[in-house]
């Protein structure tokens, strides 16, 4: 198994390129087996948060179309 520095390290590499739905589901996984861990649970936070500002920017650009 990888250490849990490279996961997380790919982790944040795929929310850096922008998928952070895929990111969000990789911590999920990762938090299944180091529950608890408070370093991946700020993370899970933070890219949730951005997750959702994405969601709301998407759905704006289609109402309103983008700029």
């Amino acid at each position: 198994m990888a250490k849990l520095s490279e996961l997380v390290e790919k982790i944040d590499n795929e929310a850096k390129s922008g998928n952070r739905k895929k990111a969000l589901l990789m911590l999920d996984k990762l938090l299944e087996k180091v529950p608890e861990n408070k370093s991946l649970l700020a993370r899970k936070a933070k890219y949730g948060k951005e997750y959702e500002f994405e969601k709301r920017i998407t759905a704006l650009q289609e109402k309103y179309g983008s700029a």
